[in-house]
């Protein structure tokens, strides 16, 4: 027998509260039902997701420009250059490379919450991998539809090749500014010796992070246009490679004096 309902006070005995009506029960019923259908779903979502995305990635692979990269008669392998060179990029444009599997959640979720906040496309979010995806096969358009592509793309390379391959292809790839692509162009340009070079001719810790300034804006961070510029992102790299502990507090204080030459225009004019 259904009773009034009552509120269940610290008095009030269990069996004397209302007993639900059948309908609400059924309602009750449903509405748990329907829950676990759709929780289920979105399971199935999250799973299925990067598979097909991968999958869609190879739509707009092209395995010719893929295959030039280490082609190229300026390409640099990875064990040729100083280990600061390439953690320097790491550090200040994808600390979390080494964890995700192409695509950062984390650091898209917050780009994606500045650029609504701002009402205007402020922050990327892209992984190496996704920067990597973007140099290759697309053009630099600000649209969600090449987001999604760069997304696609990015988990497609993730299953293709190692980290170490995607990071040694993205540094050969990326522009440095002043119509140079790849580390193999960039430091010939910007401070006359390879990349390559050792000893007292390698590239230095300061010189490495001033290059790791570049992607965020090739033209407004080049040391030849605004050296001051250039210096001022140089420190947010070497602070962000101290705070990573990638280096100690002396070394980047060091790297921050270290005196760095970048060939003249005139110089490069006449090569």
């Amino acid at each position: 027998m259904n009773h009034l309902p009552i509120p269940l006070g610290r008095n009030t005995d269990l069996y004397e509260a209302a007993s639900v009506p059948k309908s609400i029960k059924n309602l009750g019923v449903r509405w748990k039902k329907r829950l676990r259908i759709s929780f289920l779903v979105i399971i199935m979502a999250a799973i299925l997701a990067p598979i097909v995305l991968a999958w869609t990635g190879n739509i707009w692979i092209d395995e010719k420009k893929l295959a030039a990269v280490q082609q190229s008669n300026s390409y640099v392998k990875l064990d040729e250059m100083p280990d600061h060179v390439w953690k320097a990029f790491v550090a200040i444009e994808d600390h979390r490379f080494m964890q995700h599997p192409g695509v950062d959640p984390i650091g898209l979720s917050r780009a994606i919450w500045v650029d609504i906040k701002e009402g205007a496309y402020v922050q990327g979010g892209s992984t190496i991998t996704m920067q990597l995806a973007r140099n290759l096969f697309l053009t630099n358009d600000k649209t969600m539809t090449r987001k999604g592509k760069e997304i696609a793309i990015a988990l497609q390379l993730e299953q293709r090749y190692s980290k170490k391959e995607l990071l040694e292809m993205y540094l050969n790839v990326i522009y440095f500014g002043h119509g140079k692509y790849g580390i193999g162009e960039a430091v010939p340009f910007y401070f006359g010796k390879k990349a390559t070079e050792t000893g007292d001719r390698a590239v230095t810790l300061g010189e490495a992070a001033m290059l790791a300034s570049l992607p965020k804006g090739p033209e407004r961070y080049s040391p030849v246009k605004n050296w001051d510029r250039a210096k001022e992102r140089q420190a947010v790299v070497l602070d962000r490679m101290n705070e990573l502990e990638v280096i100690d507090q002396s070394e980047s204080t060091l790297a921050k004096s270290e005196r760095i030459y970048v060939v003249p225009t005139a110089k490069r004019a006449a090569k």
